[in-house]
């Protein structure tokens, strides 16, 4: 099994659905000591916070990778990267420019950071993360 790194859009329902994250646990554990976590993610989780508890809740799922120094921030290599993917979509696929907002530069700096450990991004986000395929291949796995 390769090093597997979550999407925001994984974590969001963990801490919102209790089903999904009851029925999600098991897998999550299993692939628990491959498991690395995107600062890029944690920016994401807390940005989103709008209560203490939230931010308590959140900080539960990415201080154990901070412990244990399993946190992937992106290289000066990786945002320069992520820039020439952004221009390419621009160009070769104009109708997406207004895809290109924040969220989906991070989408690509998560996809990005993945690839260069070797690690399997784990999704919900099938279509962001599919298109950023269509440029620069890595191993993915939607959920």
């Amino acid at each position: 099994m390769s090093a597997l790194l979550f999407d925001t859009s994984v974590y969001i329902p963990i801490l919102r659905d209790e089903n999904f994250a009851r029925e999600f646990r098991p897998r999550y554990l299993r692939g628990l000591p491959l498991t690395y976590c995107s600062s890029v993610v944690i920016e994401e989780l807390l940005a989103g916070v709008r209560t203490i508890r939230h931010r308590r809740q959140a900080a539960a799922l990415y201080e154990p990778f901070e412990r244990v120094r399993r946190i992937i921030t992106p290289s000066h290599r990786i945002w320069k990267e992520t820039g020439t993917v952004v221009a390419t979509i621009a160009d070769q696929a104009p109708q997406l420019r207004d895809k290109l907002s924040r969220g989906f530069l991070n989408d690509i700096l998560i996809a990005l950071s993945g690839r260069s450990i070797g690690a399997t991004v784990v999704t919900r986000n099938e279509e962001d993360f599919r298109l950023i395929r269509q440029f620069r291949k890595f191993s993915l796995d939607v959920i």
